[in-house]
């Protein structure tokens, strides 16, 4: 009867252990594109700026969500079980444009929102390939359009790929290696900017 009680207890005791064990997962860390906002207070006067509207950016479907993918093999991609974007990739890929850009061209005002007056130029980006490899290795490949009055007038279109080698093959060296590439991207279309 001693041994049948002890058996019960003990049995008792693992599994509200496994329960407690199954409870204490570790929450997943949090990251973002882009770079932190400065800290040093301004005040600007953006009256009588130009405008240039950056419209959401679209990125593949499968990516279009909270989850940081790697791809393992040549057809697999596999969610990081210990880190999630803060926001939709699509998002995130948004924002950080838009400050780069803002970061680039200072004398204009570049913004995400519909303007009540039409903006000087408006850019859209459509992202076919925003993927990490394994080895760290970051590829984006994009196509841009810029137009200029209300999208009346094509300025220009353009297609580009860029890689950027993380340095090392944890997460944070990854997203600031997707974050290079986005400045990368930045880069590119604000030139054909100065250039319309």
């Amino acid at each position: 009867m001693r041994m049948k009680r002890w058996r019960l207890s003990a049995i008792v005791a693992l599994a509200a252990f496994m329960t407690l064990g199954g409870c204490a997962t570790v929450a997943p860390r949090i990251y973002l594109l882009g770079y932190p906002s400065a800290v040093t207070p301004v005040t600007r006067d953006e009256t009588g700026l130009a405008m240039i509207e950056v419209e959401p950016v679209s990125v593949p479907d499968f990516q279009d969500s909270r989850d940081i993918f790697v791809r393992k093999v040549p057809n697999e991609l596999v969610a990081d079980p210990s880190a999630r974007w803060g926001e939709r990739l699509s998002v995130g890929v948004s924002r950080a444009l838009i400050a780069a850009l803002a970061k680039r061209q200072p004398d204009i005002r570049v913004t995400s929102s519909r303007p009540v007056l039409p903006a000087a130029q408006q850019v859209r980006v459509d992202v076919d390939t925003f993927e990490i490899r394994e080895d760290g290795l970051c590829i984006l490949g994009a196509r841009w359009s810029i137009t200029r009055d209300g999208n009346r007038h094509a300025a220009t279109t353009d297609y580009a790929r860029f890689t950027v080698n993380a340095n090392g093959t944890d997460t944070a060296a990854v997203v600031a290696a997707m974050t290079q590439a986005i400045d990368q991207l930045a880069d590119r279309i604000s030139v054909a900017l100065n250039h319309n």
